[in-house]
């Protein structure tokens, strides 16, 4: 509305619009446009012919004035018009809006003003879509188009990204489905680095001077790895076995990660082991359980799927060997003379492991470090001489069996015990020993009172003085 005055200076009139309604099929507005006259004055009265006009968007518009139509202080209507009009192609519209009067008592020259009307939508938009969808489904969205504009529409993984499976589409409404091309779902999955990712639904309209987008839940479905071998190389083996105690496992793994992702995690465990890391390799240390050892292989994704195996390892039981022996002085048949026993009878007793291929590879007995025998048998006696009954001896019994492991045990034979002996030359008495030396009591025995207390001996010297 705006008011403006006439060559009567005590009459005014006003120009006024008002946009009725919009009508968004045929992109236009119905305008209502009147003009309205008054005094300024009270207690008198104009009338008298005349013609009132209106310019509404260019097109002028015309009424008459009567005798009837007496002008005072209270406005009155001149005239009245409603007007459609045709909005731009992008829905916006401003229009200019005037008016005067010709009178035969007063006139006016023409004056108005400009009125913007409501921008009528007219882009294509996006009013439906689902909120999630899988990348094995044919994504959808449904669609308002009132301008009937051109459109295309597209995928957009990582919205700001790339667009993917464009297509171009018509109509005033309705509903698309795509149909994804085997490598449109490749694009769509490779561009996707978790296993969900956010995909614009993008609609554009106009030759692409309008967009409509709806955000969505992109899952990714069977985008597990694929574990393709898993070899085991036994390390340190015996023959062709995998050994306890001595074997080792090395696991190489070989995977592929699909649609573009890649392995960043091998993972075994099992057994007291376990590995993870970027490498493919990985080694256990030896083996301390048999049987039928089971590992878990498991890899996973930059996205971080992952996919899973079992690898037995079949481990054959394996023991150290193991050896006692009984070594004493005796005589020449191997019967125990701990006092004048010159010969030493050795009994060794060994096992080993009953595994194919194993057998105790190598054995010997040695007494003070000298070789005496290296065919000996488990529990057996045997007998060698030539030991004098003054001397200690070390007897040392080896057995190796064919893993490469030995077990080694040491007995010591001490001189002989002898309670009374007589040298030869009568000139020398052992008591407890040998009489070694001529000329002496040769002592082997301690001495101790009645109470087992240890008494000490004192040597006396030829000059020896009591003062």
């Amino acid at each position: 509305m705006a008011t403006f005055g006439t060559t009567n200076k005590y009459i005014n009139y006003s120009v006024n619009s008002q946009e009725l309604s919009y009508d968004i099929n045929s992109n236009t507005s119905v305008v209502r446009v009147w003009i309205d006259v008054w005094r300024t004055n009270t207690g008198y009265t104009t009338y008298g012919n005349g013609t009132v006009y209106a310019r509404i968007n260019g097109t002028v518009y015309g009424a008459g004035i009567g005798t009837g139509q007496k002008i005072t202080s209270s406005a009155i209507r001149l005239g009245t018009w409603d007007v459609t009009v045709g909005h731009n192609s992008d829905g916006s519209k401003s229009i200019g809006v005037s008016g005067w009067i010709s009178h035969d008592r007063f006139s006016s020259s023409e004056n108005g003003y400009t009125h913007t009307l409501t921008t009528i939508p007219r882009q294509a938009n996006i009013t439906d879509s689902p909120t999630t969808f899988k990348d094995t489904d044919n994504p959808w969205f449904k669609y308002s188009n009132p301008g009937n504009f051109n459109m295309e529409c597209w995928l957009e993984p990582n919205p700001n990204g790339e667009h993917y499976a464009k297509r171009t589409l018509s109509g005033t409404s309705g509903t698309f489905t795509w149909e994804l091309t085997n490598d449109e779902r490749k694009q769509l999955r490779e561009a996707c680095k978790g296993k969900t990712c956010t995909i614009r639904i993008g609609l554009y309209s106009n030759n692409c001077s309008w967009a409509s987008y709806h955000d969505r839940t992109y899952q990714m479905t069977n985008a597990e790895p694929t574990i393709n071998s898993v070899v085991t190389s036994i390390i340190d083996p015996f023959g062709s076995l995998c050994l306890q105690n001595r074997s080792n496992i090395k696991f190489t793994i070989s995977a592929t990660a699909k649609y573009g992702a890649t392995i960043t995690n091998y993972a075994v465990s099992g057994n007291n082991f376990s590995y993870a890391g970027s490498k493919n390799t990985c080694q256990t240390s030896n083996i301390r359980d048999s049987g039928s050892l089971k590992y878990t292989v498991t890899v996973t994704d930059s996205r971080g799927f992952t996919a899973s195996t079992t690898k037995t390892i079949n481990v054959t039981g394996y023991s150290y060997p193991t050896i006692s022996m009984e070594a004493f002085r005796s005589n020449s048949s191997g019967t125990k003379d701990v006092s004048s026993g010159t010969y030493i009878c050795v009994k060794p007793v060994f096992t080993y492991s009953a595994i194919t291929g194993n057998s105790i590879a190598s054995k010997a007995i040695k007494i003070n470090n000298i070789s005496k025998s290296t065919s000996f048998s488990s529990e057996g006696s045997y007998v060698f001489s030539g030991y004098s009954l003054n001397d200690s001896y070390d007897v040392v019994c080896t057995v190796t069996d064919s893993v490469g492991n030995s077990a080694s045990i040491t007995a010591t034979i001490t001189g002989a015990k002898i309670p009374f002996n007589i040298s030869k030359n009568k000139d020398a008495i052992g008591l407890g020993t040998v009489a070694k030396y001529e000329g002496y009591i040769n002592i082997g025995y301690g001495f101790c009172n009645e109470n087992g207390e240890q008494l000490f001996m004192f040597g006396v010297t030829d000059n020896y003085d009591d003062d």
